[in-house]
């Protein structure tokens, strides 16, 4: 059984997880900011690059798209990014980098979230498998069947009142 990677908290609408990738950071770094690398786990850039102070747009979905706007820009240790996902209300996202004997911590804090928390850590989980399997040069496969177990794995540890 596949082990949560954080926690959600669905008073506050956020998201803790933490990932030990087998990358350095500078390689981590690449495959969160440039198009050509994201397009590879995450999705595809339609607009837009990675930088300080600019704004991209990801398709995630056949009829929708993350307008991401970088507040933070400290490669390859900090991103943070306003998040404006089709539908829902702006949030925030960050991405902090650190080496661990040449693999790469990935803390992923994603708070504000305005919808259910637990559908962004059962996301954001199986992006980070797909993110493995990128980093190693793996074909980036099942991210629907570990989206599917992961949401009620972290909706079963962060039950409602």
């Amino acid at each position: 059984m596949t082990t949560l990677l954080g926690t959600v908290d669905r008073a506050t609408g956020s998201v803790h997880l933490e990932r030990v990738l087998p990358a350095s950071p500078e390689r981590v770094w690449a495959a969160l900011t440039e198009p050509d690398r994201m397009a590879g786990w995450l999705g595809p850039v339609e607009s837009g690059t990675a930088g300080p102070g600019r704004t991209f747009v990801l398709r995630m979905e056949p009829e929708a798209t993350a307008t991401c706007t970088v507040t933070a820009w400290d490669p390859p240790a900090r991103l943070k990014l306003i998040w404006d996902y089709t539908g829902e209300a702006r949030s925030e996202v960050s991405f902090a980098l650190s080496d661990e004997d040449g693999k790469t911590r990935l803390v992923i804090d994603h708070v504000k979230v305005g919808v259910d928390p637990v559908e962004y850590a059962a996301g954001w989980h199986a992006y980070l498998d797909s993110l493995v399997q990128y980093v190693e040069g793996r074909p980036v496969t099942g991210f629907t069947a570990t989206f599917e177990a992961m949401r009620t794995r972290y909706a079963a540890a962060a039950p409602t009142d």
